[in-house]
């Protein structure tokens, strides 16, 4: 293995992406370059567009993060950004799908220095509102997992089923509660939430008069053999323990205790590579926390070529 290559991944909600102030929207852009981002999966990117003045200030976010990027269809509420010195961008995938109010932006990405070490990223954003919506969602972004690319090697054409190598994303709902971590804060119950309508926002009925609060995302993904970096993160000896699994928003009267919706998922035999997962506090600039995980890049390319037998 050669000198060892870290790269991070950040996943920002950025509240409104400053919702018109500025200054507090300068703050935000300089605090994620100070993160020094490989990838950036941001969601609540309202105000940016490909033309007219929106351009001008998702150009401006690029510049400043050093990073070059693209926006998802629809309201733009989602865009990723990458390291063009470290990634090449191969595809950027149509994600116009029916049904999505917050379209997620997907794309494929090549390692830099290589001939067709090929993965996918993504930034989403689920439904705030409607847990049948976010479980339509979630299986969406399973295509993501599903992509199937023809190669051609010394023995002829071949194809590869790509590996996600990160969704960050606000998925507006809990980690499963069978997969908790100990430390990790317990999903909140039906009544801690007071604020009558997001009690239906975040959980669903199974049966009359009993409701559950909504993991469904996180199942359908982890079927998918997409995995929560941050839990494995903290399993690991030596890891970062509970701080990888930290809540992404703070406790308040309406969403009930903190809790932790921000996740990044990566292809499960992609998870020797993550190093490390740290949430850093946004207080003052966004209702969201910022989820940075930390890859080695050179184990990510030889778990690749491992899987699919690449000599170089």
């Amino acid at each position: 293995m050669s000198t060892a290559r870290r790269i991070r991944i950040v996943s920002c909600n950025f509240e409104l992406n400053g919702n018109g102030d500025y200054e507090t929207w300068l703050s935000m852009q300089k605090r994620l370059a100070g993160l020094r981002p490989t990838i950036l999966c941001r969601q609540e990117t309202f105000g940016y567009a490909l033309t007219g003045r929106g351009s001008t200030s998702f150009g401006e976010s690029k510049r400043i993060t050093k990073l070059a990027g693209d926006l998802g269809p629809g309201k733009h509420a989602t865009a990723l950004y990458y390291d063009p010195d470290v990634f090449e961008q191969i595809t950027l995938w149509d994600t116009d799908w029916p049904g999505w109010l917050l379209h997620p932006t997907a794309m494929t990405l090549r390692v830099r220095g290589t001939r067709d070490v090929d993965v996918v990223a993504g930034s989403a954003h689920l439904s705030y509102n409607s847990p049948t919506k976010r479980k339509a969602e979630a299986e969406d972004l399973t295509r993501l997992a599903d992509r199937v690319e023809s190669y051609q090697n010394e023995r002829g054409a071949g194809k590869r089923k790509l590996p996600v190598l990160t969704i960050g994303m606000d998925s507006n709902s809990y980690i499963a509660p069978d997969r908790l971590v100990p430390g990790e804060l317990p999903l909140p119950l039906l009544d801690e939430i007071k604020d009558l309508p997001h009690r239906a926002h975040r959980s669903y009925e199974i049966a009359p008069g009993q409701r559950v609060m909504d993991s469904e995302p996180d199942r359908i993904l982890l079927t998918a053999g997409l995995e929560d970096v941050a839990r494995h993160a903290a399993l690991q000896p030596g890891g970062p323990g509970p701080a990888a699994v930290a809540p992404t928003v703070d406790a308040c009267d309406t969403h009930g205790p903190a809790h932790r919706v921000d996740r990044v998922y990566t292809t499960s035999w992609l998870l020797p590579a993550v190093v490390d997962v740290e949430v850093v506090d946004m207080t003052g600039l966004s209702d969201h926390h910022t989820v940075v995980v930390t890859y080695d890049l050179d184990t990510v390319i030889d778990l690749y070529r491992a899987r699919f037998a690449l000599t170089d």
